[in-house]
C-alpha cells in the first residue's frame, strides 16, 4: 500500500497537486453502482445486444437502445452524458484510447469501492460488504467539521450499508439509505415519498430500496434544504446486472442519466447554486466482459471488474469532454478532489491519494 501511494505522483499523468480557483462553493456526487465503461463509452454491447440464448428481451434491447455505430449508441442510452457533460465537462476511462480510471483497492466490490472514493485511502482492511462502521473519515465528514459546511454535508443511498460506509454514529452526518425515512418537520414532496418508498416493490432484498425512490427523496430534500454537499447513491445497475437482465440493466442506466439531467438543470437555474456546483459521477467497481456472461460479476476473480469511469461538470471543471490522452488515474482521488475544488484540502489522519486535476 505505502509503495502504491509514494508511486502515484510518478505514474500519474493527469493527476497532480490540484489548482483550484475556488469558484465551486457546492458539490454533488452521484454514483451508478456497477455501471461498466463498456456502456457508458460504447452504449448496448452487440454480444448481449443479439445474444440468442439471452432471458431477458433483447428484441427490447434492439428497439431502444441499439445504433450501428458506438457513438450513436451511447448517445441513445446516455443522452444527458454525451450532449452536456461531453461539451461542458470531462470524462475520463475509455481504454480504448488508453485513458484508464480504476480501482486502487484490490478488491473489486462496492463496500471497498465506496471506502475509496469518500476517503480516499484504498484501505485493504475494508474487505467485505458487511455492516461495520467504516473506520476511516470520510471527505463530508471532513468538511462538515468546516463552520461553511456544518449540518450542510447529506448522504442519501438505496442501499442500507451507506451509513456504515460514512459511519453515520461518529460522523454526524444525515445519511437516508435502504428504507430509511426522513424525520423532522417535511414538505409535502418529502412526506410523499417517505410514504412510497415502502409501496415500490421490494424487488431486490430488504436492505435496497429502488433507486427512483432514492432520487426523488434526495432531490426533494435538495430542494427544500439546499445542502452545500450532497450524495446519491444509486444502485439498480448493479441489481440488475446481477439478475441477469440487460435490458433492466440499460433501463436503470437511462434513468439516471435523465435524473442527473434534472439534477443539473435544477442547479443551473437555483440561485446559490447556479455557476456554483460541480456536479461529479462515478461507479464503485466495473464489472466483467460479455463473453461467458461475465458481465454480471466482479470482485477479485474477474480481470476487469476494476476497469471504471468518471464524469464531472462544473464551473472548475475544464471543458476537455471525453478524455482521449494516454493517462492513469484512480477513484480514491475523488475524496481530495471534492475538497480541492471547494478550495480545502482533504487531511484525514489516514494517507489519501492526490486529487485530480480537472481544470487542466
Amino acid at each position: 500500500m505505502k509503495r502504491l501511494l509514494l508511486g502515484l505522483s510518478t505514474i500519474l499523468i493527469i493527476t497532480t497537486s490540484f489548482a483550484q480557483s475556488g469558484r465551486s462553493e457546492n458539490i454533488v456526487v452521484v454514483t451508478m453502482d456497477g455501471l461498466r465503461w463498456q456502456e457508458v463509452f460504447g452504449g448496448a454491447d452487440s454480444l448481449l445486444t443479439f445474444d440468442t440464448a439471452a432471458k431477458y428481451s433483447t428484441d427490447y434491447v434492439k428497439e431502444n437502445f441499439w445504433a450501428p455505430t458506438a457513438d450513436e449508441r451511447r448517445k441513445k442510452l446516455l443522452p444527458f452524458f454525451w450532449s452536456e457533460i461531453a461539451s461542458k465537462g470531462v470524462l475520463l476511462g475509455n481504454r480504448q484510447y488508453g485513458n484508464y480510471f480504476n480501482n486502487a483497492n484490490p478488491y473489486w466490490f462496492s463496500y471497498p469501492g465506496y471506502n475509496e472514493i469518500f476517503t480516499g485511502f484504498p484501505d485493504t482492511s475494508v474487505n467485505s460488504n458487511d455492516k461495520i462502521p467504516n473506520r476511516n473519515e470520510n471527505v463530508f465528514e471532513y468538511l462538515n467539521k468546516l463552520p461553511e459546511y456544518k449540518g450542510k454535508a447529506v448522504v442519501f443511498g438505496s442501499w442500507d450499508v451507506y451509513s456504515y460506509i460514512f459511519n453515520a454514529q461518529r460522523s454526524g452526518l444525515l445519511v437516508n439509505d435502504g428504507y430509511r425515512e426522513l424525520p423532522g418537520k417535511l414538505t409535502a414532496g418529502e412526506e410523499l415519498y417517505n410514504k412510497l418508498q415502502h409501496e415500490m416493490p421490494k424487488i431486490f432484498h430488504r436492505g435496497e430500496r429502488v433507486d427512483v425512490a432514492t432520487f426523488h427523496l434526495a432531490f426533494e430534500y435538495m430542494k427544500a434544504h439546499r445542502p452545500k454537499l450532497i450524495y446519491f447513491g444509486l444502485g439498480d445497475t448493479d441489481e440488475f446486472a446481477h439478475g441477469g437482465m440487460y435490458d433492466f440493466y440499460l433501463d436503470a442506466a437511462q434513468h439516471t442519466d435523465d435524473w442527473i439531467r434534472q439534477l443539473w438543470q435544477y442547479i443551473q437555474s437555483t440561485p446559490g447554486y447556479k455557476d456554483k456546483t460541480t456536479l461529479l459521477i462515478t461507479t464503485d467497481h466495473g464489472r466483467g466482459l460479455a463473453k461467458d456472461g461475465n458481465w454480471k460479476h466482479h470482485g477479485q476473480r474477474i480481470a476487469e471488474a476494476s476497469e471504471m469511469w468518471f464524469a464531472a461538470i462544473g464551473p472548475s471543471v475544464k471543458r476537455k469532454g471525453e478524455s482521449k490522452e494516454k493517462a492513469q488515474a484512480y477513484q480514491g482521488q475523488i475524496a481530495a478532489t471534492i475538497a480541492a475544488l471547494l478550495g480545502k484540502e482533504f487531511k484525514p489522519a489516514h494517507k489519501t491519494l492526490p486529487a485530480l486535476s480537472l481544470d487542466k
